[in-house]
This record gives C-alpha cells, sequence and structure tokens, in this order.
C-alpha cells in the first residue's frame, strides 16, 4: 500500500509538471523559456530528460592519452562480450521454462533472471537501493559507449540523465553516421563497451561483497551469531526485551551463526510442533498450589504467567501457572514429550489460551539466546520476529555499529545481481538493445566479401527477432509467475 502511495504521488507530480510545462510554453513565459535555455531540461509525459556536453572535451582530452590502454581494454571486453552471447541466450531460455513451470505447477520457485517489482518482490524499504543500483549501472554502462567511441576518433554529442516516473538512467548521444562508417570491428568494440563496463562492475561488486568480513575483520566479527540492526518494524503485542546491537547466538536451542541461520531457526520452531521444557519433578512438587488455573483460565494472572501443561510417567497430566524465565532457568534441556527428559523429570510444556477453547494458533514460546545477556522470552508467532527485528551478519567488536556495513552490503550486493542482469539482457540480439547493433556488426563481419546482401539482413532479422521474443516471453512469464 505505501508503494502505490507513493507511484501515485509520482504521478500526480509528473502530470501537474508536464501540464505546468505545456502552460508557460503555450503562454510564451519569457522567464520560462529564460530558465529553459540556461537549464537544458526536457520535459516530456511522464520523464524529464537533461543533456549537457560540459564532459565532453575532459573525457576526449583523457581518452586520447589513454589511447593505447583503451584500445586493449576494450579489445579484451569486446572478446569476453562475445563469448557470452550464447550463454546469455540459454540463461535466458532456462529462465523462461521455469517461469513457464512456476505457472503452470502454481510454485513459487524463484528464477534466477526476473522482473523486480516493487512492493511485490523488492521491499518497499529497498527502494533507495534499487534506485541508486539503476543509475550508477546506467552510468557505468554508458561511460563505456563514450570512452570506446572516443577511443577510435568518434566525437560525443552530449551526455544526459533521464528519470522516467521514478526510475533514474544515463544516455550517451553519438553520431550514428560517424559509427556506421567504421569497420564492423571498431564498431563492435564501442556497442560491447557497455556490456563490457556493467561485466566488470559486477565482477567488482561481487569482489566487495565476499571480501567484507575479511576487509572488516579488524572491526566485526561473522559466524559467530547475528546482531540486531534496528527495531523500526517492531509493532507487535508480544513480550519481548530486543536490545539493538544484541548479539543473538540461538533460537530454541538452535544455533545461529548468520541471517540464514537465524531465518531458518525461526521457519524450523513454525512449522514444528510446540517445545517444552525438562523440569525436575522436585520443582513441580514445590509449587505453590494457589490459583494454579489461574493464568489457564484467562484471568489478571495471565498478564505476567504462562499455562503449562505437564506429563510424566510419575506425574499425571495437570495444568500449571508459571512464570517462563523461571520455567526456563529451570529447566535442563528442550522436549517433545516426556520421553525426551530424565526419568525424574517431567516435559512441561506451554498451553496457550486459543489452545485451550480448541481454536488454531501457531504461538510458540520462544527463547532467544544473546551473549553476555539474559536469554530473550518471546510469546507470540515467529514470522512477527522474522518480519519486525532487522539483523546483520557483522556483530560488532568495538562501539562501531554495523548500520552502514549493512548498507555498504546491500548496496554492492544490488550492483552484482544488476550490473550482471543489465549485461545479459544487453548481450541479447533483442531490439532497441545493444544486443541490435552487437547483431549487426557481427553479421558485417561474418558476411564481409559476400555479393548476396539478403542473406545478411535475413540472418539480423531473424536473430533479433529471436532475441526480441526471448526477451519478451520472460518479461510476460516473470511478471505471471508473480501475480498469479
Amino acid at each position: 500500500m505505501e508503494v502505490t502511495n507513493v507511484f501515485g504521488s509520482v504521478i500526480l507530480i509528473h502530470i501537474f509538471i508536464y501540464c505546468f510545462d505545456r502552460y508557460l510554453k503555450r503562454n510564451n513565459s519569457q522567464r520560462y523559456l529564460n530558465f529553459l535555455s540556461v537549464t537544458p531540461i526536457q520535459i516530456d509525459f511522464m520523464s524529464l530528460r537533461w543533456t549537457t556536453s560540459l564532459f565532453n572535451k575532459k573525457i576526449s582530452n583523457w581518452a586520447t592519452r589513454k589511447k593505447k590502454k583503451l584500445c586493449w581494454w576494450y579489445s579484451l571486453g569486446t572478446m569476453i562480450t562475445i563469448l557470452l552471447c550464447i550463454p546469455s541466450l540459454i540463461l535466458l531460455a532456462s529462465t523462461a521454462v521455469v517461469s513457464f513451470e512456476n505457472i503452470r505447477q502454481h510454485k513459487n520457485e524463484e528464477a534466477i533472471l526476473q522482473p523486480v517489482v516493487p512492493g511485490v518482490n523488492l521491499p518497499s524499504t529497498d527502494l533507495p537501493y534499487y534506485l541508486i543500483t539503476l543509475l550508477v549501472c546506467t552510468i557505468v554502462h554508458e561511460t563505456g559507449h563514450a570512452l570506446a567511441s572516443v577511443s577510435e576518433q568518434i566525437p560525443l554529442i552530449s551526455f544526459g540523465l533521464i528519470v522516467w516516473l521514478v526510475l533514474p538512467a544515463a544516455f550517451v548521444e553519438l553520431p550514428t553516421k560517424d559509427v556506421t562508417s567504421l569497420s564492423p570491428w571498431k564498431q563492435l568494440k564501442i556497442y560491447c563497451a557497455g556490456v563490457w563496463h556493467n561485466i566488470v562492475l559486477s565482477i567488482v561488486a561481487f569482489f566487495i561483497v565476499t571480501s567484507l568480513p575479511i576487509l572488516l575483520m579488524p572491526l566485526f566479527q561473522t559466524g559467530v551469531g547475528v546482531s540486531v540492526l534496528n527495531l523500526d518494524g517492531y509493532s507487535v503485542g508480544g513480550y519481548h526485551d530486543f536490545q539493538i546491537g544484541d548479539q543473538l547466538t540461538g533460537v530454541n536451542g538452535c544455533r545461529v551463526t548468520e541471517d540464514n541461520t537465524w531465518e531458518r531457526c525461526l521457519a524450523a520452531i513454525l512449522h514444528a510442533s510446540s517445545s517444552g521444557f525438562c523440569v525436575n519433578n522436585a520443582y513441580l512438587s514445590s509449587v505453590v498450589a494457589n490459583d494454579q488455573l489461574g493464568c489457564c483460565n484467562n484471568s489478571e494472572l495471565s498478564q505476567s504467567h504462562l499455562c503449562f501443561l505437564s506429563s510424566s510417567d510419575s506425574i499425571s497430566r495437570n495444568r500449571y501457572c508459571l512464570r517462563a524465565r523461571e520455567v526456563s532457568e529451570s529447566s535442563t534441556a528442550w522436549c517433545s514429550n516426556h520421553q525426551d527428559c530424565f526419568h525424574n523429570q517431567s516435559c512441561l510444556k506451554p498451553l496457550f489460551h486459543s489452545e485451550l477453547e480448541n481454536e488454531t494458533d501457531s504461538s510458540r514460546l520462544i527463547l532467544i539466546q544473546r551473549k553476555n545477556a539474559a536469554s530473550i522470552i518471546f510469546v507470540g508467532h515467529p514470522d512477527e520476529i522474522y518480519r519486525s527485528v532487522s539483523v546483520s551478519n557483522y556483530v560488532p567488536r568495538t562501539f562501531i555499529g554495523p548500520k552502514y556495513v549493512n548498507v555498504i552490503f546491500h548496496l554492492m550486493w544490488y550492483l552484482f545481481s544488476f550490473s550482471a542482469g543489465l549485461a545479459v539482457l544487453n548481450v541479447v540480439p533483442c531490439i532497441y538493445m545493444d544486443g541490435q547493433y552487437i547483431v549487426g556488426a557481427l553479421t558485417e563481419m561474418v558476411f564481409e566479401g559476400c555479393e548476396s546482401g539478403s542473406m545478411k539482413r535475413q540472418a539480423q532479422r531473424a536473430l533479433i527477432f529471436s532475441g526480441t521474443s526471448l526477451v519478451i516471453v520472460n518479461i510476460a512469464f516473470g511478471l505471471l509467475s508473480l501475480f498469479l
């Protein structure tokens, strides 16, 4: 709902800007025309476009000084990009098959490549990462085209940014006639440069993600639990004692070493039967029997106590109204029934009000172990903890918290995945993408010296049609698998 409101507001703002722009132009507002002459902004329906030639001279001077290195760099990139054409087509074909199977069998299996829709498979909290990543990936992509063209003596016309709704992107304008007058190999270097830069960016981002634990070892440790990052989303009614910075090491006896094990431990609680505590029978015998059924009958005592059900060979099934922390501290082990405990012990399991009334409820008594602090006792649904408590793999060694490390990690992971995805899509022979021009230059090289131009044109059309169809099918199946 929040994402819908944001996009609705953005659309209204775009409509207002578009109508205001048309109104001022229709009335020949001199101030507005002077503003547009100084600020090269083009306003279209649902998009804003800014272009400049300020960077042309700097880019040209730098590329001229590094001409030999750039020639070697983009020759290597062109060969690697061409080698990735076939694997990219295979990846898109396999992704389409997986998405089709998800639709046909109503499964939710995640494909390697899939459309990203904010609010559906992209959390609203990750929207800033998404927008920053799009901008960085397209700037790096277009910089590749610009540098490769200048290294081949093709001048730049302009560099610019465009915002469609809220999606930012960069672009570069080149003289088309000058580019097409080059040899097919030089054209390929320019067309492949954007994909090559995205490949390099993806590799660099992946290296940073995998190296973060080593690079940050003096300040943070990993594999020893998770650190509570924030509790901003915590709005449930369960009892809890979470504190930002807590090092969580276990959940109901399940060891937590990183965020993946944290998720698995919470999921295991949800799918397993309610766990109990092995307590000595002597402890139960010493419990005062005064109003033992008070919290079991949902009285005021239930605000501070829980109803427990005990069963063993020596003691009949009884209900006890006890404090959960007192029971957990007296316990020697976890149990699912009395057979998991010693002969002089009983398995004490929490009994919730809904169970007393034969209602279906997935509430659990969850004991979360912390380092250097008492365990957290939570009564409620495990999913409430998962959704509301953000954790990080990086446990601080000093007073510096993992908040900024988490930002760097998320940004690098988005850069890796989005830049790699952009490279795959652009290397496929799809219309309006780099692959269309790459195929054109490749067929020129393959059919060089061939007298018949019709065969070359037919090969180009067949490849572009196949690649375009594959991209459209992937997008369509990907969206259907998300919404069905």
